[in-house]
């Protein structure tokens, strides 16, 4: 499993970008997970596999371009694609809790937008309650750096922030895994 950083996605972007144009195909983008964490600059290592799109499944056209861009580039074969759309509650519930927002990227054939970071909050808060007692400990640390960001640091201001009582009242699992940490400053 290779990680991939920021400037190799938006390569693979640019390459499937030229692919997908000259077999007049569009592909629709939804980013979330580690892809975005780069994005913002919140990832603190900068790396991750591949870029979750929130979307219905590609048709095979298009993963094979996508499968041809992860060859040429060296990439992940998948480095783009729509597995966390098959988890439950994402993209039939998820997906439109979440605000859509534009990136720096100007593609002709690729429409892509990222998850705000609330939105982002929330598929971390979700992961962890749906990952039950074993979640991934990158969405752990993930969500941890989100809060950071929104100048959340312990449990006492997740309590008193109304905008982020999601938390608590729809993923207890994810809200006990924060009453634990208790400080995450």
């Amino acid at each position: 499993m290779k990680l991939s950083s920021l400037e190799d996605f938006e390569n693979a972007f640019v390459l499937l970008d030229e692919k997908l144009k000259k077999e007049n195909l569009q592909l629709r983008v939804r980013a979330i997970g580690g892809f975005v964490m780069m994005y913002y600059g919140l990832r603190g290592n900068g790396y991750t596999i591949d870029v979750d799109s929130l979307t219905d499944d590609y048709d095979v056209r298009i993963q094979t371009l996508i499968k041809e861009v992860g060859k040429e580039l060296s990439l992940d074969e998948e480095w783009l694609n729509t597995d966390c759309a098959t988890l439950e509650g994402f993209l039939d519930g998820l997906a439109s809790e979440i605000e859509w927002q534009d990136t720096r990227y100007a593609f002709s054939n690729i429409d892509i937008k990222i998850a705000d970071i609330k939105g982002m909050i929330r598929s971390k808060a979700k992961a962890i309650h749906d990952g039950g007692l074993v979640p991934r400990s990158t969405d752990k640390k993930d969500l941890l750096r989100l809060l950071e960001e929104v100048h959340i640091g312990d449990l006492e201001e997740l309590d008193q922030n109304v905008e982020y009582a999601f938390i608590r009242d729809e993923y207890a699992r994810c809200y006990d895994f924060l009453a634990k940490e208790n400080s995450w400053k």
